[in-house]
């Protein structure tokens, strides 16, 4: 081959490798962009053009002022200025307004400064993605969901092209540090080739869809690297296509794990009370449904248990708040050493404690409660003077029956803690049904 031909080839070779990237920047779904060292734009991709409902010929060469109102909000120009001054990449949220509609919109902005020949700053590229409805809708979790929605971060995301077979066409720098190789050393390989065969099957399941469907696909993905550690990363993929047949993907993976595990900490938080460790109310709630509903099934009887600290306002009042939570800590010790695990034990709120007992019979449900009573009026907490005290609780029981409701039982199982105070305290009293199916007279039935 000649070595004009062999130019040529290159030379074609380049401009289909530089179509590919235009793609891909075309389908990542945020807002990318380059300026030079004036902030005139010199490159938009088409989220750019269709927000600012121009062709590139009309916004390439023009500045910020064009097309935002910069009076109202002045964070893109201050940022702009800060990466290309200071010679420094900068990522913030950005609230601007678009100038054609006043339109307020929040983007998560990635801006990096961009180098001549000489090693002088000359412009900068970004990367924005569009937050706004992301921003007013879970603003208690915003700062997770701007991690999520930045998942396009070209420094912070693994950035990637496979071809229909999954052999790897691009990768990024980040991508080659995960696998601990070079990029030139990836390329035309598949993910079997840097971990196990089952972690790469997770990976391509995802590929598979983009390909099957034709169509974007996004999701979390979970990875076990060798050193057995696990994490989780959010992925979007896109198809590519060539003669209207999907001839590749793109893929931005970004690592979520802290956002995972900050995940399952609110939900433990939720379920948990924060003072005692115990089910919430609301979790213990749940939980009594769906054990309510298998007893129902099976035909098995259940016990509720209200119960508090006798005197406890009292309590607090002598002794201080940090004593009355010391109290309600050691109740909840005890009731731990002595009902079973399969017992649903809660945090009713304030001293008020709950326990639900599955398949538990008339004769046998009295005898744990009646060991939770003596064992918490002979365990003594410590005042802050360090001062023994002792407090006793006082408990209603209510044994299910066949046409009860759970609202029922917690209505009978109040009246039963009601008559305990009413009869001196530090007591159990059960409520005891009249009839199958009950009802508020059954409140006359109640016995120690």
């Amino acid at each position: 081959m000649s070595d004009s031909k062999r130019e040529q080839a290159e030379r074609q070779q380049l401009l289909r490798r530089i179509q590919e990237l235009q793609d891909a920047l075309n389908n990542v779904g945020a807002y990318v962009f380059t300026k030079d060292i004036n902030g005139r734009y010199t490159f938009v991709n088409r989220m750019v053009c269709e927000l600012f409902n121009c062709t590139p010929d009309q916004i390439i060469g023009k500045t910020d002022e064009a097309f935002f109102n910069l009076a109202i909000s002045n964070d893109l120009r201050q940022n702009d200025i800060h990466v290309m001054e200071n010679n420094v990449k900068v990522e913030s949220e950005e609230v601007n307004y678009i100038a054609a509609t006043r339109e307020r919109r929040v983007y998560w902005a990635v801006k990096i400064p961009l180098h001549n020949s000489t090693g002088e700053v000359s412009g900068l590229c970004g990367i924005s993605t569009d937050i706004t409805e992301r921003r007013n809708l879970e603003q208690q979790t915003h700062e997770q969901k701007i991690l999520l929605d930045s998942i396009l971060n070209h420094a912070d995301a693994y950035i990637y092209m496979k071809d229909r077979h999954f052999h790897y066409r691009y990768v990024n720098s980040k991508l080659a540090e995960l696998f601990g190789v070079s990029q030139a050393h990836i390329l035309g390989k598949q993910d079997a080739d840097f971990m196990p065969l089952e972690e790469a099957r997770k990976l391509n399941a995802m590929d598979r869809r983009v390909l099957r469907l034709q169509r974007k696909q996004c999701g979390e993905e979970t990875i076990t690297h060798p050193n057995g550690e696990k994490r989780h990363y959010w992925s979007i993929k896109v198809p590519l296509f060539k003669e209207n047949q999907v001839d590749s993907l793109i893929g931005i993976s970004t690592d979520i794990t802290e956002i995972v595990q900050l995940r399952k900490q609110f939900e433990e938080l939720a379920n948990t009370d924060a003072l005692t460790g115990i089910f919430s109310r609301r979790h213990w709630m749940e939980r009594a449904e769906y054990e309510f509903k298998r007893a129902r099934r099976t035909g098995h009887a259940i016990a509720v248990i209200l119960f508090d600290i006798d005197r406890f306002k009292h309590l607090n009042d002598t002794y201080g708040h940090l004593t009355g939570d010391r109290a309600i800590q050691m109740l909840v010790s005890v009731c731990k050493n002595i009902l079973r695990e399969i017992d649903l034990f809660g945090h009713w709120g304030g001293d008020e404690f709950v326990a639900m007992i599955g398949n538990a019979r008339f004769e046998e449900v009295l005898l744990p409660v009646e060991r939770l009573r003596e064992a918490i009026a002979r365990t003594p907490i410590m005042s802050d003077e360090g001062e023994p005290i002792y407090i006793t609780s006082s408990f209603g029981v209510v044994l299910s029956h066949q046409h009860d409701t759970l609202a029922d039982l917690f209505s009978s199982a109040d009246t039963a803690l009601y008559r305990a105070k009413c009869e001196g305290r530090n007591r159990v009293c059960l409520f005891k049904p009249d009839g199958v199916g009950g009802g508020s007279s059954r409140a006359d039935a109640i016995v120690k």
